[in-house]
């Protein structure tokens, strides 16, 4: 495994945290195989927006046979969600929530707060301003807080990304704001894979936030 962060949020999982809740799915569904072997009795309900993505991992899950320990759902975090007060354990929330805009960014922790559990766990992980977004033909939308800035493909063409890059003090105020308690908030760099498939991965780390906040 690769990746600091998703090692990190795996290594957050229990035995007495049942029902999990993964914001993104992770690449290929690698952290949510993960997370059942913390307990045979552990179910997963994994969403993303991204029909590809979905498709891929059904694949990867079915080949396995862990479809009825992990649900996979088309689901945008930014609305409201299907699920009854404080249903989930535990919510891993890796490198997804910093494509939301400040205002669905505020509705999605309040419907995550919503969902865990009383004394659960939210394992989250967002970019932060670094390298890529130290360049020209970067710009900033106060109103949104999204950062666009251009990224290259292995074929040098060019393309945008839109994302909220994040500081430890900006994180923290959505948390706090929505009555999350912080743990623990640090941030460093790691390699991030280009794509879905994790066979290509960037060249240069990427800095990231990572933080443990309770209900």
């Amino acid at each position: 495994m690769n990746s600091i962060s998703e090692k990190h949020g795996i290594e957050l999982v229990t035995y007495n945290d049942l029902n999990i809740y993964s914001i993104g799915i992770s690449t290929a569904g690698e952290a949510e195989i993960e997370m059942l072997k913390k307990n045979p009795k552990t179910r997963v309900i994994a969403t993303t927006i991204d029909e590809q993505g979905m498709k891929y991992t059904r694949k990867v899950i079915e080949e396995k046979k862990l479809s009825e320990r992990i649900e996979l759902k088309i689901e945008d975090i930014s609305e409201d969600l299907p699920y009854d007060d404080e249903t989930f354990d535990y919510i891993y929330a890796r490198l997804v929530l910093h494509y939301l805009e400040n205002d669905k960014l505020e509705k999605a922790l309040k419907e995550i707060y919503r969902v865990l559990k009383t004394h659960g766990k939210l394992y989250v992980v967002v970019r932060g301003y670094d390298w890529e977004t130290s360049g020209e033909d970067v710009s900033f939308d106060l109103k949104t807080g999204m950062t666009k800035y251009p990224i290259w493909d292995e074929l040098k063409n060019k393309k945008y990304c839109y994302r909220r890059l994040h500081t430890e003090e900006s994180i923290r105020s959505y948390l706090e704001s929505t009555k999350f308690q912080i743990c623990y908030i640090k941030s460093y760099f790691e390699i991030l894979s280009k794509d879905y498939s994790r066979k290509n991965m960037n060249v240069k780390p990427s800095k990231v936030i990572e933080v443990l906040s309770l209900k």
